[in-house]
Protein backbone atom coordinates (compact mmCIF):
# COMPACT_ATOMS: atom_id res chain seq x y z
CA UNK A 1 0.00 0.00 0.00
CA UNK A 2 2.83 2.79 0.89
CA UNK A 3 3.99 1.98 -2.82
CA UNK A 4 0.77 2.35 -4.31
CA UNK A 5 -0.02 -0.76 -4.78
CA UNK A 6 -3.62 -2.22 -4.66
CA UNK A 7 -3.63 -6.32 -3.48
CA UNK A 8 -7.22 -8.13 -3.46
CA UNK A 9 -7.16 -10.73 -2.09
CA UNK A 10 -10.11 -13.89 -2.73
CA UNK A 11 -10.38 -12.48 -5.74
CA UNK A 12 -10.68 -15.05 -8.97
CA UNK A 13 -9.46 -13.44 -12.30
CA UNK A 14 -11.27 -14.62 -15.00
CA UNK A 15 -11.63 -13.93 -18.24
CA UNK A 16 -15.11 -11.29 -17.19
CA UNK A 17 -12.32 -10.06 -14.62
CA UNK A 18 -10.14 -8.96 -17.30
CA UNK A 19 -12.80 -7.33 -19.77
CA UNK A 20 -13.87 -5.20 -16.86
CA UNK A 21 -11.00 -3.97 -16.28
CA UNK A 22 -8.92 -3.19 -19.39
CA UNK A 23 -5.67 -2.43 -17.37
CA UNK A 24 -2.73 -1.56 -19.65
CA UNK A 25 -0.56 -4.12 -19.11
CA UNK A 26 -1.12 -7.86 -17.39
CA UNK A 27 1.82 -9.99 -15.79
CA UNK A 28 0.72 -13.80 -15.66
CA UNK A 29 2.19 -15.20 -12.72
CA UNK A 30 -0.34 -17.90 -12.52
CA UNK A 31 2.15 -21.16 -12.24
CA UNK A 32 2.01 -24.55 -13.24
CA UNK A 33 -0.24 -27.13 -12.92
CA UNK A 34 0.70 -30.69 -13.00
CA UNK A 35 0.57 -32.90 -16.11
CA UNK A 36 -2.40 -35.89 -16.31
CA UNK A 37 -0.29 -38.58 -18.22
CA UNK A 38 -1.78 -40.75 -21.23
CA UNK A 39 -1.42 -43.91 -18.73
CA UNK A 40 -4.18 -46.21 -18.77
CA UNK A 41 -5.89 -46.36 -15.96
CA UNK A 42 -4.57 -43.21 -14.29
CA UNK A 43 -8.00 -42.45 -13.26
CA UNK A 44 -8.49 -44.82 -11.00
CA UNK A 45 -10.03 -43.99 -7.82
CA UNK A 46 -6.41 -44.98 -5.97
CA UNK A 47 -4.41 -42.67 -8.15
CA UNK A 48 -3.40 -39.54 -6.67
CA UNK A 49 -1.70 -36.41 -8.17
CA UNK A 50 1.82 -36.25 -6.13
CA UNK A 51 1.02 -32.15 -5.20
CA UNK A 52 -2.16 -33.11 -4.11
CA UNK A 53 -0.17 -34.94 -1.48
CA UNK A 54 2.28 -32.66 -0.45
CA UNK A 55 -0.66 -30.18 0.13
CA UNK A 56 -2.13 -32.63 2.22
CA UNK A 57 -5.04 -32.85 -0.17
CA UNK A 58 -4.66 -36.70 -0.45
CA UNK A 59 -3.71 -39.71 1.85
CA UNK A 60 -1.92 -42.86 0.88
CA UNK A 61 -1.94 -46.60 1.84
CA UNK A 62 1.41 -48.79 2.77
CA UNK A 63 2.45 -50.25 -0.68
CA UNK A 64 2.87 -47.08 -2.92
CA UNK A 65 4.12 -46.79 -6.28
CA UNK A 66 5.68 -43.34 -7.93
CA UNK A 67 5.53 -42.58 -11.33
CA UNK A 68 8.39 -39.64 -11.90
CA UNK A 69 11.64 -39.65 -10.67
CA UNK A 70 11.91 -36.21 -10.52
CA UNK A 71 12.37 -33.76 -7.86
CA UNK A 72 8.61 -33.78 -7.10
CA UNK A 73 8.47 -37.75 -7.35
CA UNK A 74 11.72 -38.12 -5.19
CA UNK A 75 10.16 -35.24 -2.52
CA UNK A 76 7.00 -37.04 -2.50
CA UNK A 77 8.09 -40.90 -1.90
CA UNK A 78 10.55 -39.20 0.98
CA UNK A 79 7.83 -37.49 2.54
CA UNK A 80 5.76 -40.85 2.10
CA UNK A 81 8.59 -42.44 3.50
CA UNK A 82 9.04 -40.43 6.61
CA UNK A 83 5.55 -40.33 7.69
CA UNK A 84 5.44 -43.58 8.56
CA UNK A 85 8.43 -43.75 10.32
CA UNK A 86 8.36 -44.23 14.47
CA UNK A 87 6.96 -41.68 16.17
CA UNK A 88 8.99 -39.25 17.91
CA UNK A 89 7.33 -39.62 21.17
CA UNK A 90 8.10 -43.74 21.02
CA UNK A 91 11.83 -42.73 19.89
CA UNK A 92 12.40 -40.86 22.66
CA UNK A 93 10.60 -42.87 25.46
CA UNK A 94 13.13 -45.56 24.10
CA UNK A 95 16.16 -43.42 24.59
CA UNK A 96 14.67 -42.28 27.57
CA UNK A 97 14.40 -45.95 29.29
CA UNK A 98 17.26 -47.25 27.09
CA UNK A 99 15.64 -49.96 25.88
CA UNK A 100 17.20 -49.95 22.70
CA UNK A 101 20.84 -49.38 21.76
CA UNK A 102 21.79 -45.93 19.56
CA UNK A 103 22.09 -48.21 16.57
CA UNK A 104 18.73 -50.22 16.69
CA UNK A 105 16.82 -46.62 17.37
CA UNK A 106 18.47 -45.08 14.26
CA UNK A 107 17.19 -48.05 12.33
CA UNK A 108 14.04 -47.28 14.00
CA UNK A 109 14.47 -43.72 12.87
CA UNK A 110 15.01 -44.05 9.60
CA UNK A 111 12.96 -47.25 8.56
CA UNK A 112 9.35 -46.50 6.99
CA UNK A 113 6.91 -49.00 7.60
CA UNK A 114 5.29 -47.93 3.95
CA UNK A 115 6.91 -50.51 0.83
CA UNK A 116 7.27 -47.45 -2.02
CA UNK A 117 8.63 -47.79 -5.22
CA UNK A 118 9.83 -44.95 -7.68
CA UNK A 119 9.48 -46.01 -11.46
CA UNK A 120 11.23 -43.49 -13.91
CA UNK A 121 11.91 -43.64 -17.76
CA UNK A 122 14.65 -42.34 -17.85
CA UNK A 123 18.15 -43.54 -16.37
CA UNK A 124 18.76 -41.81 -13.40
CA UNK A 125 16.77 -40.40 -10.62
CA UNK A 126 16.93 -36.39 -9.53
CA UNK A 127 17.79 -35.40 -13.02
CA UNK A 128 16.41 -31.51 -12.28
CA UNK A 129 18.20 -31.28 -8.78
CA UNK A 130 21.22 -29.21 -8.42
CA UNK A 131 24.20 -31.45 -7.24
CA UNK A 132 24.93 -31.11 -3.96
CA UNK A 133 21.00 -31.86 -3.14
CA UNK A 134 20.53 -34.66 -5.45
CA UNK A 135 23.32 -37.08 -3.53
CA UNK A 136 21.61 -36.13 -0.34
CA UNK A 137 18.41 -36.90 -1.37
CA UNK A 138 19.58 -40.29 -3.29
CA UNK A 139 21.05 -41.49 0.07
CA UNK A 140 17.84 -40.81 1.99
CA UNK A 141 16.45 -42.94 -0.68
CA UNK A 142 18.66 -45.76 0.20
CA UNK A 143 18.20 -44.98 3.75
CA UNK A 144 14.46 -45.41 4.01
CA UNK A 145 14.45 -48.52 1.74
CA UNK A 146 12.56 -46.70 -1.39
CA UNK A 147 13.04 -48.86 -4.21
CA UNK A 148 13.73 -47.34 -7.75
CA UNK A 149 13.31 -48.34 -11.27
CA UNK A 150 15.12 -46.25 -13.83
CA UNK A 151 14.93 -46.84 -17.07
CA UNK A 152 11.34 -48.42 -17.07
CA UNK A 153 8.48 -47.48 -18.97
CA UNK A 154 4.81 -47.36 -17.35
CA UNK A 155 2.59 -49.77 -19.33
CA UNK A 156 -1.09 -49.21 -17.17
CA UNK A 157 -2.09 -48.35 -14.18
CA UNK A 158 -5.03 -51.43 -12.48
CA UNK A 159 -6.65 -51.58 -9.50
CA UNK A 160 -4.12 -53.97 -8.63
CA UNK A 161 -0.85 -51.75 -9.08
CA UNK A 162 0.81 -50.45 -11.83
CA UNK A 163 2.25 -52.76 -15.33
CA UNK A 164 5.88 -51.92 -16.12
CA UNK A 165 6.98 -52.75 -19.37
CA UNK A 166 8.92 -56.82 -19.47
CA UNK A 167 9.83 -59.32 -21.26
CA UNK A 168 8.15 -61.56 -21.94
CA UNK A 169 5.28 -59.80 -20.61
CA UNK A 170 4.32 -56.63 -18.72
CA UNK A 171 5.25 -57.09 -14.62
CA UNK A 172 2.95 -56.16 -12.33
CA UNK A 173 4.31 -53.08 -9.00
CA UNK A 174 1.35 -54.03 -6.76
CA UNK A 175 0.04 -50.68 -5.10
CA UNK A 176 -2.79 -48.94 -2.93
CA UNK A 177 -2.03 -45.67 -3.84
CA UNK A 178 -0.57 -44.89 -7.25
CA UNK A 179 1.32 -41.15 -6.82
CA UNK A 180 1.76 -39.36 -10.43
CA UNK A 181 4.81 -36.98 -10.49
CA UNK A 182 5.20 -36.98 -14.28
CA UNK A 183 6.22 -33.16 -14.83
CA UNK A 184 4.48 -29.49 -14.69
CA UNK A 185 2.67 -27.82 -17.60
CA UNK A 186 2.15 -23.54 -17.72
CA UNK A 187 -1.02 -22.94 -16.47
CA UNK A 188 -1.40 -19.69 -18.47
CA UNK A 189 -5.30 -19.85 -20.01
CA UNK A 190 -5.47 -16.44 -19.65
CA UNK A 191 -3.07 -14.95 -22.05
CA UNK A 192 -5.57 -15.91 -24.90
CA UNK A 193 -8.76 -13.29 -23.15
CA UNK A 194 -5.67 -10.72 -22.78
CA UNK A 195 -4.99 -11.63 -26.31
CA UNK A 196 -8.55 -11.07 -27.25
CA UNK A 197 -9.03 -8.08 -25.98
CA UNK A 198 -5.66 -6.60 -27.26
CA UNK A 199 -3.91 -6.29 -23.83
CA UNK A 200 -0.68 -6.63 -23.85
CA UNK A 201 0.42 -9.36 -21.39
CA UNK A 202 3.72 -10.88 -20.04
CA UNK A 203 4.28 -14.77 -19.01
CA UNK A 204 6.82 -15.14 -15.87
CA UNK A 205 7.41 -18.13 -13.77
CA UNK A 206 5.89 -21.26 -14.79
CA UNK A 207 3.36 -19.96 -16.18
CA UNK A 208 6.08 -18.71 -18.73
CA UNK A 209 7.88 -22.09 -18.80
CA UNK A 210 8.12 -24.66 -15.99
CA UNK A 211 12.10 -24.38 -14.45
CA UNK A 212 13.38 -23.05 -11.50
CA UNK A 213 12.73 -20.72 -8.38
CA UNK A 214 15.00 -18.43 -9.16
CA UNK A 215 13.99 -18.11 -12.55
CA UNK A 216 10.74 -17.55 -11.19
CA UNK A 217 11.99 -14.89 -8.87
CA UNK A 218 14.25 -13.08 -11.82
CA UNK A 219 11.47 -12.88 -14.49
CA UNK A 220 9.24 -11.42 -11.38
CA UNK A 221 11.69 -8.74 -10.74
CA UNK A 222 12.59 -7.70 -13.81
CA UNK A 223 8.44 -7.37 -14.95
CA UNK A 224 7.97 -5.55 -11.34
CA UNK A 225 10.74 -3.16 -12.44
CA UNK A 226 9.90 -2.45 -15.80
CA UNK A 227 6.69 -1.75 -14.45
CA UNK A 228 7.34 0.38 -12.25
Amino acid sequence: AAAGIEVRTGCRVDNDFIAEMRPDKVILATGGKPQQPPIPGSDLPHVVQAWDLLKGKAEAGQKVVVIGGGAVGIESALMLAEEATLPAETLRFLLVHRAEDPEELYRLATSSLRNITIVEMLDKLGRNFGKTTRWTMLQDLERYGIAARTGTRVEAITEEGVLIAGEPEPKLLPADTVVLAVGTMADNALQQACEQLGIPCELIGDARKPAMVFDAVHQGWRAGSEVA
